[in-house]
């Protein structure tokens, strides 16, 4: 039986992530610290009211920009066919998240501390 060790690694690496995940949200919990994944803050921007949206079609493909300004908070999203490609969020100028989908596609729904 031979190891294929590019596949091995993957499994070992999404198993890490995956712990790491579970890790982070337990602590969250137990420290009673609000989070949001990264899908859930890209939904709640997507339909609040106060949200500016701006949509531009680039190169044959259409994209819709984001921004919200709410309290202290301060967030920017950009969007294609309904995928996030990337997401800002900052708390009194403090950064809570920093998502770019080509290279944080496994982080989507990893808990982000809100404070």
């Amino acid at each position: 039986m031979k190891l294929d060790g590019k596949k091995f690694k993957d499994r070992a690496m999404a198993a890490m992530n995956k712990f790491k995940h579970n890790m982070t949200g337990t602590y969250y919990s137990i420290a009673d610290i609000p989070t949001a994944s990264v899908q859930e803050l890209a939904d709640f921007i997507q339909i609040h009211p106060e949200t500016n949206q701006i949509e531009k079609h680039l190169l044959g493909n259409t994209y819709t920009f984001f921004r919200l300004h709410l309290n202290n908070y301060r967030f920017y999203l950009e969007t294609t066919h309904g995928r996030i490609l990337q997401l800002d969020g900052s708390f009194n100028e403090k950064e809570l998240v920093s998502y770019r989908s080509y290279r944080d596609s496994e982080d989507i729904d990893s808990p982000v501390r809100l404070s």
